[in-house]
């Protein structure tokens, strides 16, 4: 990574370079013209000041366009690398909530990393790079004194890294300001007024905080240049007594461009400090669930989960054979639809083991319905699927005689719940998976509906030898699933 910078710091100590080259040649025309020295030698001068603002433009160009280059391919590059990893370990068990927070933060984190190039290694290369150059040329007429220069820069640096300036605390702002979006129904009934007047004052304290830190950052930078001033002027002093006017008025203009370069120090320490506390989600804090294979259909061997304190399960151990039909029955917050969770790989168990033996289908009350047609239902999560093989899934579920092509709605708003569950079940039957879970099939549906619904899944699972698993808590299909497994 440290060489694709080499280009852009190149250029960026170039283009310094030229600045201070212009500055030195402009300080020498003018102080030496008032002596009257030889037409050539004005010559020279004037060529040099042309030469080192043409060089200047140049570089300065250059120095942002490599930059520029190398910065938005390894932002591309990075902000690739996040959305991969967030692929890998959404959704998260704390919620929806917490991973818009995630993800919030490592695009922010991703926008942070992107100004290390411009921010941090450019300025910090720079200054370091010029500093070592005139302290050469500082050293013959300084000696020991020469050192002023590299003791000011690391003063600079050590004093950045040193100062700490805090964040503003937005956390109660945009905790109150989720809550009045979340909860925007419930205030419409009981009136916003106390809400907008609670999101106010947080607004205003955040915003007072923010100013406050604002200002203290602006006195800092204020006293650096300060400081740096009054050691660049020390440094003057002392040439002052061994060199010459011109040389004098040419090293004043070197350093008031010097100036200008060390001013970007105390910021780039700063970037540099928010980058080091960046904490990019990685699998070893939030690691993807590790699926075994095994000759069961479902094996879960001293599986431990839970929900931050809260757990669910405690050394839960549950085995289903191939072909098995299963009803998984508990009470509500028992771990049911947990339970499915784990198995389809949304999950990581806490401790344990999860193994299954087949590929997996499975639908739940809250499953998505797309904001298209129902065939396009289908091919979002079937590919190419054959509208003969849709009809089938939809009958089977007791959908018979819906139109493929029309609209449904955003998240089904046109469908009745009974409706909206059968629909997640074909979507879910469609797969032609070795194992078919299926949560509360059967709410919102009348007993004569259930009951075919019921009917027809376990005769289509007999049929294909599929294990069938189907979590209710309605007791009137207990004895034909074969099988009950209470969960609490």
């Amino acid at each position: 990574m440290k060489f694709k910078f080499l280009p852009a710091i190149a250029a960026n100590v170039s283009a310094a370079l030229s600045e201070l080259l212009l500055m030195a040649s402009s300080a020498w025309l003018i102080a030496s013209a008032a002596l009257h020295p030889p037409l050539s030698a004005l010559s020279v001068g004037i060529t040099l000041v042309r030469t080192a603002g043409i060089a200047r433009a140049v570089l300065r160009y250059a120095d942002r366009f490599v930059s520029h280059k190398i910065i938005f391919k390894l932002f591309d590059d990075l902000r690739g690398e996040i959305f991969l990893r967030a692929a890998k370990i959404f959704p998260l068990k704390s919620g929806r909530s917490r991973e818009g927070e995630l993800l919030h933060s490592l695009t922010v984190s991703a926008d942070l990393l992107k100004d290390f190039l411009p921010r941090v290694v450019l300025p910090l290369s720079t200054a370091s790079l010029v500093t070592l150059l005139l302290t050469c040329f500082l050293f013959e007429p300084l000696k020991v004194f020469a050192l002023t220069l590299p003791a000011i820069l690391l003063a600079n640096v050590l004093l950045a890294a040193l100062i700490k300036i805090e964040r503003a605390d937005d956390s109660d702002y945009r905790g109150k300001l989720l809550d009045f979006s979340d909860g925007r129904d419930e205030l419409k009934i009981f009136g916003t007024m106390p809400a907008i007047k609670a999101l106010d004052r947080a607004a205003e304290n955040f915003g007072s905080e923010s100013l406050k830190l604002t200002a203290r950052q602006i006195n800092f930078d204020t006293a650096f240049r300060i400081g740096n001033a009054a050691g660049f002027f020390f440094i003057l002093l002392k040439l002052g007594a061994v060199v010459d006017t011109i040389a004098l008025t040419v090293w004043s203009l070197i350093f008031l461009a010097t100036l200008e370069i060390f001013s970007q120090i105390p910021p780039a320490v700063r970037t540099l400090k928010k980058i080091r506390a960046v904490e990019l989600a990685d699998e070893k804090f939030l690691p993807p669930a590790q699926i075994v294979s095994t000759d069961k259909a479902v094996e879960l061997r001293n599986v431990t989960f839970g929900y931050g304190s809260e757990k669910i399960f405690d050394d839960f151990s549950l085995t289903i054979e191939r072909g098995e039909r299963v009803a998984v029955v508990g009470e509500s917050g028992a771990g049911k639809t947990t339970l499915l969770y784990l198995l389809m790989k949304l999950f990581p168990p806490d401790k344990g083991t999860i193994a299954l033996g087949g590929t997996i289908a499975a639908s739940t009350f809250a499953n998505v319905i797309f904001s298209a047609s129902i065939r396009e239902n289908f091919r979002m999560l079937h590919g190419d699927i054959a509208d003969e093989k849709i009809l089938a899934a939809l009958k089977l579920c007791g959908l018979d005689g819906f139109d493929l092509d029309a609209p449904i709605g955003e998240d089904g708003a046109n469908l009745s719940g009974g409706e909206r569950n059968r629909l997640q079940a074909a979507l879910a039957v469609a797969k032609d998976a070795d194992i078919l879970i299926l949560d509360e099939p059967t709410a919102g549906l009348d007993r004569r509906r259930a009951d075919c619904l019921i009917e027809n899944l376990i005769a289509a699972a007999q049929i294909k030898n599929r294990t069938l698993i189907i979590i209710t808590h309605d007791d009137n299909y207990f004895s034909e699933m074969g099988r009950v497994e209470l969960v609490h």
